[in-house]
């Protein structure tokens, strides 16, 4: 039988630098935090958690229909670390792993997902991380071994904090349009350009 591994979505920022949620940029007709979900869920990731923060009740809504599990952060404003926190605590006592994805990719592919699931399950590394153009990226896979040592995160501090105490197994990924996350109308730009045909 597959072990389980669940899935959160952070999407609890405030996006400042942006001018308006990040969450709810249109992806093709659909918004960012719906997109990742089905994505998600399509992997079959279970449960999947989706960590609100800013924007909570529109950021809800915008998942109405989908078998999400969505975990309200009242202290989104304390830094990433929060939110991190608050998925994990979703994270049922018979999940092996917990995979975390960026709100801003909604360029995430179900394959992408299944091949962290994949490697987690050859040999149970600590943690399966994202290599994209030799930079790590989101979406990241811990192993429950780790979870403890995330009580330790503050502010802004993300998972990433952990690299350096646990054995990262990279998993690299050939599609450069990964390594787009949306923090500017720029680079929302240039992640639209991505639909565009070559």
């Amino acid at each position: 039988m597959p072990e389980r591994v669940a899935g959160i979505v952070l999407a609890g920022g405030g996006s400042s630098r942006l001018g308006q949620p990040k969450q709810l940029l249109d992806w093709k007709g659909t918004p960012f935090v719906r997109q990742v979900a089905e994505t998600a869920l399509a992997a079959q990731l279970s449960p999947v958690i989706v960590v609100t923060g800013a924007a909570a009740a529109e950021v809800t809504a915008a998942l109405h229909g989908l078998a999400v599990q969505v975990v309200h952060n009242p202290n989104w404003a304390a830094g990433q670390s929060s939110s991190v926190k608050a998925g994990l605590a979703a994270v049922p006592a018979d999940a092996a792993a917990a995979i975390f994805m960026a709100v801003d990719q909604p360029q995430l592919p179900v394959r992408l997902l299944d091949s962290l699931k994949e490697q987690h399950a050859f040999n149970q590394p600590p943690i399966v991380a994202t290599l994209v153009d030799g930079r790590r990226s989101m979406p990241v896979l811990f192993d429950r071994s780790t979870f403890p040592d995330f009580a330790t995160l503050q502010g802004d501090m993300g998972g990433r904090a952990l690299f350096s105490t646990h054995q990262v197994t990279w998993f690299p990924w050939l599609d450069s349009s990964m390594a787009i996350d949306v923090d500017t109308p720029e680079e929302y730009a240039r992640l639209l350009r991505t639909l565009e045909p070559r």
